[in-house]
């Protein structure tokens, strides 16, 4: 397995938890507030790294394997397109 291959999926969760970090300082300029109190993009971060590390180590290293696993690491992007809908107003939100 190329050393690329293997780092790609540790590459789109940075992406989706940092446009989620984005998106989410947009909407609290805006007059959102956090829904969770207790979230951290750092903690998003790591449990995203965690779930990509055993997937990457205990699954085979086949093309169908590599490719589900980057699809599944696409859901760090959830929270962005979430909160990319309230901040155009497509969901109500929690405004203060």
């Amino acid at each position: 397995m190329d050393v690329s291959n293997r780092f790609l999926p540790f590459l789109l969760t940075l992406g989706g938890v940092f446009s989620d970090y984005i998106t989410t300082n947009i909407g609290l300029g805006l007059g959102h507030y956090e829904s969770q109190p207790n979230y951290h993009p750092l903690l998003a971060l790591l449990v995203f790294w965690g779930i990509t590390a055993v997937l990457v180590l205990l699954l085979p290293k086949e093309r169908p394997w590599r490719i589900s696993i980057n699809t599944l690491m696409l859901t760090s992007y959830l929270g962005a397109v979430n909160n990319a809908l309230v901040i155009l107003g497509v969901f109500a939100g929690l405004g203060m």
